[in-house]
Parts: C-alpha cells; structure tokens; sequence
C-alpha cells in the first residue's frame, strides 16, 4: 500500500511540475520511498527517522524519480512531492476526526475522544479515502492551473459606443479570426453585460439576430446606423449570422499602456462568455498587445 500511495504522489508531483521522466523511474522511486517503513519500524534509532534524516530521504526520492536538471527545478519538485503529500495526508487526517471523533458537551466545555489509529475503520479510510484524496488535489490543481493561465491573458477593456462607456474584463481569444469581409474590420465579441451598459432596454430586445432586421426601423438611428450583420461560421456548424455594431472605440489596458482600436465591429452573444463571469468580452488576437493605437 505504501509503494503504491508513494507512486501516485510523485505521479501528481510529475504532473503538477509537467517534469520529464519515465515510468520506470517512477516506480522505482516509489519503491525506494516505501523503504522507509521497515527502516522505521525495525531501527527506529537510525538517523534517518530523524527530522534531517527524512529530509535527505526525500531528496534521493526526488532525483531517483526526476533526476537533476537544475537546482531550481529540482526545488520546485521537491517543494511540490511535499505540498502534495501534506494536501492528501491532511485530508486523510480531518476526514478520520470527522468521522471518529466523539464529541461531548459539558456545560460549556466542548470534549472530544479519539480512538487512536490503526483500528479497522482507519485503514478503510486510508484504502478508500486516499486515492479520492489524490483526485481531489489533482482536479484542484488543474483549475488552480487552467485559472492562471485564463488571468494571464485577460485585461480590463473599455467600450466606447454613443456617448457611453462600458467597463469589462477581456480575454484574448487566440482562435477568433474573424474579420468583416466588407469594411475588413477585427469582430470582438460581448456578452449581454457590456451591452447592458451600452444599449437601451428596448434596443436590446431588438438585436438577435432573428429579430434585428424585423425591428430595424425600431431601433434608434444611432443605432440603426452602427448595426452591421457578419458571416460567420463557428465550429462543427454551418454558416451563421451574427449581430454587430461599429463602436466608437475599444480600450485595452496593458501593463506596457493603452491598446485604443478605432471603430471595431463588436459582436453581440445573448449568453454569458463562462458561467463565472471571468471575462465578458473576447478580444480579436490581431489587437496586438503592445500599447499602441490599432
């Protein structure tokens, strides 16, 4: 059980720290790691079961499963072997108190009672519990990861469009090409939040697609006259329409300075961009992020 708990916590360290190594040395470390049980158990006085000892132990453990590229890689590894084992062995160890713990009230004392460990339930706990540990720590860092790399490429955006401004949050949408085929202009994209702050509620209703040129005349003429349809074709679909409008002007704040794009075509998407209101605004890749005027 011990070789196997080790072997999935240095595979997620590996994937965590994306370090090259094989199958092979994987195992092998994680048998080299569970060698520390009987050397606990039968020479519990060895320097090894010390504090340092396990220190140096767990060095070996990460050479043998990664080897040395560098000595900040090989720290990062090393950091990360600990912050996995601490994450699931924490969880192992609050789930076993919250399932067995006892707890009491005397007055307004609050007493609890421990059975201790290596009773039947706690190794239940351990063969079920940790690989659901394991799944846990790792769905959780994956989003940790897929989060980061999202706020990488997002950057407050300012929407200038008849006399008012809309304020969002854009992300860089590396795989929107499209350009109208007629003025030849970039199509950012918006969700209903940055048209609320830009359109009446009467002109909102008006703009889907199936019902823009039914109530075109219904729109007001700053708007009628911003209002432009553009072919699109999305993936796995066919050749649709979609609603857009020339705007004033789209900021984009750079850590480098302001990216201002002059009279765009910005889209319009009836429903939120991501169900967490991360962004709110796709912005087109060819609005090169180098604060200067497009």
């Amino acid at each position: 059980m011990n070789v196997f708990m080790d072997g999935m916590i240095l595979y997620l360290t590996q994937g965590l720290t994306r370090a090259k190594t094989t199958n092979k040395r994987l195992i092998a470390a994680a048998l080299f790691a569970s060698c520390i049980v009987p050397i606990t158990v039968y020479m519990p006085h060895i320097w090894l079961t010390s504090a340092l000892g396990k220190l140096f132990f767990s060095l070996i453990i990460i050479y043998m499963a990664f080897s040395f590229k560098s000595i900040q890689s090989f720290i990062i590894q090393w950091l990360t072997f600990y912050f996995v084992t601490f994450a699931i062995g924490g969880a192992l160890l609050g789930i076993h108190f919250f399932l067995n713990s006892r707890v009491e009230f005397d007055g307004s004392t609050m007493i609890t009672f421990s059975s201790g460990y290596g009773d039947p339930v706690s190794w239940v706990l351990v063969c079920v519990g940790f690989p659901l540990s394991w799944l846990f720590t790792k769905w959780r860092m994956e989003q940790v990861q897929a989060h980061k790399m999202k706020t990488e490429d997002l950057y407050n955006v300012t929407v200038s469009f008849d006399g008012k401004q809309a304020n969002c949050t854009g992300l860089v949408d590396s795989g929107n090409q499209l350009i109208d085929p007629i003025s030849k202009k970039m199509v950012f994209l918006a969700d209903l939040h940055v048209w609320k702050q830009l359109l009446a509620e009467q002109d909102l209703e008006y703009v889907k697609t199936d019902q823009v040129l039914e109530h075109l005349e219904e729109l007001s003429p700053e708007v009628q006259s911003a209002v432009r349809v553009v072919p699109y074709q999305g993936a796995g679909s066919l050749g649709q329409l979609m609603v857009t409008f020339f705007v004033e002007s789209i900021t984009i704040h750079t850590n480098e300075g302001q990216l201002k794009v002059d009279q765009p075509l910005l889209g319009v998407q009836q429903h939120d961009l991501t169900h967490d209101q991360m962004y709110q605004i796709l912005i087109h890749p060819h609005a090169s992020l180098k604060g200067i005027t497009a």
